[in-house]
């Protein structure tokens, strides 16, 4: 890059960071604020699965118009900025971000809106009705209600069914539409302890409760428990209307003109008006028929009135009655009807709400919920702004520490990269959640990476005598290939994650791979125009200013780790038998996202003892919880932040559970994530699946990129990451979570970083040292680059420290992985990639021959043989010692540091006449 050149994009950079103040500064008229996600502003996510009717596949036009219902539900419920988007060929996401009630939004976005109205006393079956006053009876019970139906279910073949605990008869699975689904959660096998029960064919279960103002058969109103009824259930002709028969234009939320208490209006169809018309009559005629027949026509004519009941998926709504005197010909349906009896003004408006955005053409079934409240997304936001801010001080005071002015280019590199992904950010439109805020803090690692491997290549130019804008030159243009060649592969992790990640994952790898590609760019272009502007200065000439002073590579690092690769394997072979042996003995302790479930953390002003917490938890039946505290803990066992986490519970029973809580204990801060089982298992294929192609792609970029020899080193090195990385959550019973696969994954991005610093000083190094054995080239590429990976590695760890120390649990979970994956990937490259390599290069004819010429002297790239002291034994050869040739006379007398580099030009000017870079 020319001075002119240079000088351009220093400008250029420095009006971009005027522009990004212009968006970041508060006040100024072109200001913006990032979107936050719902986990950082608290809010809902939605995984919601269709389930088609059976003999009836499920179309695409079926998940569009029920995407565009949901969407003008939540319009309607004025939520800023939703998503809501298809998900593989079954599924819809939904987020929510900033909404203030998570769990009336989960209710209304989810109801099918399935409308029915039955004849009520004609479609109740015993024993739901007294069979000679034709009066409903309520069941406290679904037990009870199904127990005595199943040798009716037996006689055919039944479409639901149920599955109960015996002890206290509570629901713990269904509605599900088969045998095998009710038992999947068992692998087809019914527990002890639990009863199996069908509702009988042309039967279905309709509820009524809490939630509504009275119920059939039940005297107190509003009742304080729910209630179970069997409809008959024979379409088209029961029920004898439905959803379809609805003008959705009339239906809205009104109030009574006489009791002024909040009521629902429907209009009907033509058709529909007609069979309103039809069901009201024969209501009608049949409550006069018992009056003058039962009643003997004497007393209270109310007594004997017939009902029809309006039922929105499958739960009694209202069930009004037909006075037979007033309507003997029953009601016209040209004038509408309405649904009274409703419990509150905010019942009637959730009611018009889903009756006017129509019903979903089928139903859905939540797969994965999670509701966080604004409060504890405030707290995870801090949290994380405090992990990014120490990050980046610590990386930048190590650049300082450790490069010097190189370092102060390194930090304002690093300023400038983080301004321009900012702005990105900003731009684009980028929605940040608590993961994609931990990418970030991870690619400041990865900037920081981008400098240290030009630094280093510069630092050698000047070593070798050249001068400080020659050395730039060159390092630049030396190390351009190993950072495309790291990053590529970072990039392709990223790119795998987001492919096949959860949403909450998916923030992480984008911005993983924005960052990753931005660092490229600032640390090739904007850090080395910088450098070619101040390279004329004349204090840029000291090498201790720039970090190069010393005698290069530390002896202590200079071991034979090519001839002592038994050793290391034995190592790593004992460490990965540990691993293994944990997870087959201990297993993994799989978490909510792998098993199902429902977790709920809340957080309480003062301290609360576990025990308190458990006593609560049981009084709505989940006795059985598991419940830990968080944090510090305080006088035993006594925590200001918990987690519980049960089998899935409906929404009814969540709320239950908090308002025990928040009742008993003054919980607050409330979050709340529900995952199926079959989601769980979804998440997992899609887990493994991820690693396998990661894995696919990395091997297939290296072998094309370096050898196909070069390739099974790096796919040995990160099952061995992944497998110490496993071992350990297996060892210590950590939970692996969704944020464990991600941390997993970007672990083989990571491993394979230093291991491609090491080949392709090994690249570099071969067509230079044509006479020397591979385990000579080896060493002295590891010699040489050592120092470069410990440096990329710690680098890489500072940032991740700051999460583990600083950031909340997610973080610190996420942290951890990394924490020991990338440590395990330090070792490997070093002590499993490289000797593996030089096992397979050995084989090749060329070096077989040069095997036990250890004294065969080349110069490398970076002349770490030519800094061996004459007088000293290189311990590259430990082994046998043979007479050495003559071209290595140069070598046994002192050579100063002008014939080096001029020898080391010399040779290196002839190896640019020959093809460089892959072995020959």
């Amino acid at each position: 890059m020319t001075r002119r050149a240079a000088v351009i994009v220093v400008a250029l950079v420095a009006a971009a960071l005027v522009g990004v103040g212009l968006l970041a500064i508060p006040g100024s008229p072109f200001e913006q604020r990032p979107t936050l996600g719902l986990d950082l502003q608290g809010g809902l996510e939605v995984t919601l699965q269709a389930v088609p009717p059976r003999n009836r596949e499920l179309t695409k036009e079926d998940l569009d118009r029920s995407v565009s219902i949901m969407r003008d539900r939540v319009d309607k419920l004025g939520v800023a900025e939703p998503e809501i988007r298809t998900q593989g060929d079954d599924q819809i996401s939904i987020q929510l971000p900033g909404v203030k009630d998570p769990a009336a939004a989960a209710a209304i976005i989810g109801k099918t809106a399935q409308l029915e109205l039955f004849d009520l006393q004609q479609n109740l079956v015993a024993p739901s009705i007294d069979v000679r006053t034709r009066q409903p009876i309520a069941t406290p019970k679904l037990y009870d209600l199904l127990a005595g139906q199943q040798s009716l279910a037996a006689r055919g073949k039944p479409d639901t069914y149920y599955v109960f605990e015996t002890k206290g008869k509570k629901l713990v699975r269904g509605p599900v539409n088969s045998k095998e689904t009710a038992l999947a959660k068992w692998d087809g096998k019914l527990p002890p302890g639990h009863k199996l029960f069908a509702v009988p064919p042309q039967t279905v279960v309709v509820r009524c409760g809490p939630d509504d103002a009275v119920c059939p058969g039940v005297s107190e109103a509003p009742p304080t428990k729910e209630y179970w009824y069997l409809f008959r259930y024979d379409p088209p002709a029961v029920p004898e209307m439905n959803g379809e028969d609805l003008d959705l234009g009339g239906t809205r939320q009104d109030f009574d003109t006489q009791t002024g208490e909040p009521i629902v209006l429907m209009d009907f169809t033509d058709k529909g008006a007609e069979k309103f018309e039809d069901i009201t009559r024969e209501v009608a005629q049949r409550g006069k028929l018992l009056f003058n027949t039962v009643g003997g026509g004497q007393g209270d004519h109310r007594n004997w009135l017939q009902n029809f009941a309006i039922v929105l998926d499958r739960e009694i709504k209202s069930w009004p009655s037909v006075d037979f005197e007033e309507y003997p010909g029953g009601i016209s349906g040209s004038n509408g009807a309405q649904i009274s009896g409703l419990a509150d003004i905010g019942e009637a408006k959730d009611l018009a709400l889903v009756l006017q955005t129509g019903a979903l053409p089928v139903e859905f079934r939540t797969l994965d919920q999670t509701a966080i409240s604004a409060t504890l997304g405030k707290d995870s936001l801090q949290e994380a702004k405090t992990a990014a801010l120490v990050g980046l001080l610590a990386v930048a005071l190590f650049l300082l520490i450790l490069y010097r002015f190189l370092g102060v280019v390194a930090v304002i590199g690093l300023i400038v990269y983080a301004a321009i992904l900012y702005a990105a950010i900003l731009l684009f439109n980028v929605t940040l959640t608590l993961p994609g805020i931990a990418g970030l803090v991870l690619t400041l690692g990865v900037a920081a990476d981008a400098n240290i491997v030009i630094f280093e290549r510069i630092k050698e130019e000047v070593r070798a005598g050249r001068s400080v804008r020659a050395a730039i030159q060159t390092g630049y243009t030396k190390g351009f290939a190993t950072i495309v060649d790291a990053n590529v592969v970072t990039m392709i992790t990223a790119l795998v994650l987001f492919a096949v990640a959860t949403a909450s994952v998916r923030g992480f790898a984008l911005m993983l791979l924005v960052g990753t590609a931005i660092s490229m760019l600032t640390a090739v272009v904007a850090t080395r125009a910088l450098l070619a502007v101040l390279a004329g200065l004349k204090l840029l000439d000291s090498p201790r200013l720039m970090g190069a002073a010393g005698g290069g590579i530390p002896r202590w690092l200079k071991l034979d780790y090519i001839g002592r690769r038994n050793t290391w394997f034995a190592i790593s072979g004992a460490v990965v038998v540990i691993a293994l042996g944990a997870i087959a003995i201990k297993g993994l302790n799989l978490g909510i996202d792998f098993q199902g479930g429902t977790q709920i953390a809340f957080e309480t002003p003062k301290p609360v003892a576990l025990e308190e917490v458990r006593s609560e938890a049981a009084r709505i039946g989940e006795a059985s919880a598991q419940i830990q505290g968080r944090g510090t803990a305080t006088g035993g066992d006594s925590y200001q932040s918990f987690t519980v986490r049960t089998e899935s519970l409906t929404t009814n029973e969540v709320q239950a559970l908090q308002a025990n809580l928040a009742n008993s204990v003054q919980a607050e801060a409330f979050g709340v994530k529900n995952v199926s089982a079959s989601f769980g298992r979804q998440i997992a294929r899609g887990a493994i699946l991820a690693i396998i192609v990661s894995l696919l792609l990395i091997v297939g970029y290296i072998s094309l990129r370096f050898q196909w020899k070069f390739a099974v080193p790096v796919l040995v090195a990160l099952a061995h990451d992944v497998l110490i990385t496993v071992g350990i959550y297996a060892l210590l019973g950590r939970e692996v979570t969704t944020a464990t696969v991600a941390a997993v994954l970007t672990v083989l991005g990571y491993s394979i970083y230093d291991t491609i610093i090491i080949f392709d000083r090994i690249r570099e190094n071969i067509p230079l040292m044509k006479r020397a054995p591979f385990r000579v080239v080896g060493n002295v590429s590891l010699w040489e680059t050592i120092p470069r990976s410990l440096a990329t590695t710690f680098i890489t760890l500072v940032p991740i420290a700051s999460l583990w120390l600083f950031g909340g649990d997610t973080l610190k979970d996420f942290a951890f992985a990394l924490l020991v994956g990338i440590g395990a990937g330090a070792y490997s490259s070093i002590f499993i990639a490289a000797p593996l390599l030089a096992i397979f290069k050995e084989r090749e004819p060329e070096y077989a021959r040069r095997r036990d010429d250890e004294h065969a002297v080349d110069v490398s790239v970076g002349g770490a043989l030519l800094e061996t002291p004459a007088t000293s034994e290189a311990p590259v050869a430990a082994a046998k010692a043979t007479p050495a040739p003559a071209p290595a006379a140069p070598v046994e007398a002192p050579v100063t540091a002008s014939s080096s580099a001029a020898r080391d030009r010399r040779r290196q000017r002839r190896s640019g006449r020959r093809p460089h870079g892959r072995a020959r």
